[in-house]
């Protein structure tokens, strides 16, 4: 695939920044309407699609405190089985984290269409290891669920009276394959917010040029390249908002930071990600400064709603390269799908967020 020039931008585009302007959506930067509001008003309806890895983990406990806030209604859960974490186990974690959490008849489902690219074995262990340590649910035996991911996607989003945010932070293979199989799927999702990509900076780093990866690219999109391409064509432009590296690298995970949550713990959920951030794995990883809230500052964005100042974004014509060593970056093209790409973060008012949200709420002012 060719690489357009930054900044091109197509009539498709500029109708889409029109339609933004004449409150079709909201003026690029703010989260449609349809997203979270304050306590009080009705809970956005969500579902949460994640290949539960140790950030997704994190990510679901502070989704359950959500939900407790009436910030959201948490409708479902599916996790793909061909991301970081691994099959069989992500789902009996899914459902270790939300009987921890208090909800555990929120429904559940894994599967995933096989990714392009395998995801890395290392990664796979070392998160496994930092789950069920954390979790202590080595011994549950793992369960399938009567629903593929895919089918649940697409049930919750159907029956909801009001339009379903999606949150995807691993491949996003299961939501592609809701939309394939059910063309009215894309119409009812209010907005996608999905974890993804690398746009002006670069991609993860594995140290390897091996197995079609040069380093230009977001692990996520990387092991599922074409879902993410049938994702951006077909949800409808400005309806994805993209939090891709770009963003992410203003959120490290630091020590003071785990410290910090650690003092103040005082909920379950809160508790919960202290435990995983503290298991022996994680430490080593952290002190070398390649630890971010990636999954997490998604969820963050969300949950705050229309006036969100954590993530910012922007309206850009994306595309995914879908072979050769770059598969899986996303970038401009004249053909590409206008959707939000957040560009930077604050990191103090994640923090805030994500803290007090996870120890019972409180205001989400910065």
């Amino acid at each position: 695939m060719t690489r357009a020039m930054p900044g091109v931008r197509t009539s498709r585009f500029w109708r889409t920044v029109a339609a933004l302007a004449a409150g079709a959506l909201l003026s690029v930067g703010l989260a449609p309407a349809a997203t979270a509001g304050p306590v009080g008003h009705r809970p956005v309806p969500v579902v949460y699609d994640s290949d539960l890895d140790f950030d997704d983990g994190s990510t679901l406990a502070f989704l359950c405190q959500a939900h407790k806030q009436g910030r959201i209604e948490l409708r479902a859960v599916t996790v793909t089985n061909n991301g970081i974490g691994t099959a069989g186990r992500s789902l009996t974690h899914a459902r270790t984290i939300l009987e921890k959490c208090g909800l555990p008849r929120v429904p559940v489902a894994d599967g995933s269409p096989t990714g392009v690219h395998p995801a890395p074995p290392e990664a796979r262990e070392t998160f496994e290891r930092v789950l069920t340590g954390a979790l202590g649910d080595a011994d549950r035996p793992n369960q399938p669920s009567s629903l593929t991911a895919a089918q649940l996607i697409a049930k919750s989003v159907l029956s909801s009276r009001e339009p379903v945010t999606v949150l995807a932070t691993g491949p996003v293979s299961n939501v592609a394959a809701a939309l394939r199989e059910n063309p009215g799927v894309a119409r009812r999702i209010a907005s996608l917010y999905m974890m993804g990509g690398a746009f002006d900076v670069p991609g993860n780093l594995f140290g390897s040029t091996t197995g079609g990866f040069d380093n230009t690219q977001e692990v996520n999109l990387w092991i599922d390249p074409i879902a993410a391409d049938q994702v951006f064509r077909t949800m409808p432009a400005g309806r994805v908002r993209i939090v891709p590296l770009d963003a992410t690298n203003h959120v490290m995970i630091t020590q003071a930071y785990v410290d910090r949550l650690g003092a103040s713990a005082r909920t379950v959920e809160a508790r919960l990600v202290h435990a995983i951030l503290t298991q022996p794995d994680l430490p080593p990883l952290i002190d070398l400064n390649i630890m971010f809230w990636w999954d997490a500052l998604a969820a963050t964005s969300l949950v705050r709603g229309p006036r969100d100042d954590v993530v910012r974004y922007r309206l850009r014509p994306v595309s995914v390269v879908l072979d050769g060593p770059s598969s899986g970056r996303t970038i401009d093209t004249p053909s590409g799908t206008p959707q939000l790409v957040g560009y930077t973060a604050d990191s103090t008012c994640f923090e805030h967020t994500f803290t007090s949200t996870l120890n019972g709420g409180g205001s989400l002012g910065c």
